[in-house]
């Protein structure tokens, strides 16, 4: 499989929600969260106002459970903001047909399946055949080498070079890795090995956890031989102000 390169990277700024709030999470500590004085359309129009064009957007609750229906108000709010103006993808508790749907349907241009695409690779093929691959993405969060589900809970068992070969076969075009060492850390991106991702496998590659700085974005940046580094998630060093994501998104197109 060889995939098509991108030239520009995104920065894609993210939005963490937890019981309805904004969060971040430390290492994927559910236990350990920050809470955000905001409301997530706020932080959506602050983004595009910032020039962001692709905005992450993850539900811990259904990540963690299962449960959907805990952010709905969330959720619509920022479909709502974005509408027209930004790319939404989503990701936490997609795994089954009519979530992906109604997630696609209701405006979000890509979802993400991490949980069920370990657990379910059927459906996980299924969703590709319907939607495409353009639009299902493929979360890969391991920690340690060891792929984790569940939100980051449950040790899933696999390698994560065991499971990256796997994901070929299911003809996954592009995913979203996040060392969960690094997450909510601002302890800098786990650099050589998004390098190593990108020399070894095909896939499209948007890089998460640990981005803290213009320095960490541009090292990410140096990586980007290939040109498949298509996106670079960063969350918790904005909310911060230790990142100018009008500074970061300039630096992809310097």
């Amino acid at each position: 499989m060889s995939l098509p390169s991108q030239k520009k990277t995104e920065i894609m700024p993210a939005i963490d929600l937890l019981d309805g709030n904004v969060v971040r999470l430390y290492k994927g500590r559910y236990d350990e969260s920050t809470v955000y004085k905001t409301t997530p359309g706020d932080m959506v129009r602050r983004f595009i106002e910032e020039g962001a064009r692709r905005i992450h957007v993850v539900d811990l609750n259904a990540a963690r459970s299962g449960d959907i229906a805990v952010n709905r108000d969330a959720r619509n709010e920022i479909l709502l903001a974005a509408e027209g103006k930004a790319d939404l993808e989503i990701g936490g508790g997609i795994r089954d047909a009519q979530t992906a749907g109604e997630y696609l349907l209701s405006g979000f241009r890509y979802v993400i399946i991490g949980t069920a695409a370990v657990k379910n690779p059927v459906f996980l093929r299924e969703m590709i055949d319907t939607y495409g691959p353009s639009r299902i993405l493929v979360g890969v969060d391991a920690e340690s080498g060891i792929v984790r589900v569940s939100g980051w809970e449950e040790d899933s068992g696999l390698k994560l070079d065991d499971y990256l070969k796997r994901l070929i076969d299911h003809h996954v075009q592009e995913i979203i890795f996040t060392d969960i060492s690094t997450d909510g850390t601002l302890a800098g991106p786990p650099v050589a090995t998004m390098r190593d991702i990108l020399e070894r496998y095909p896939f499209r590659l948007v890089a998460s956890g640990g981005v803290s700085s213009i320095d960490d974005i541009r090292a990410l940046l140096d990586i980007n031989t290939s040109g498949r580094l298509v996106g670079i998630i960063t969350g918790k060093a904005i909310y911060e102000n230790r990142l100018d994501l009008r500074e970061a998104i300039a630096a992809t197109e310097a």
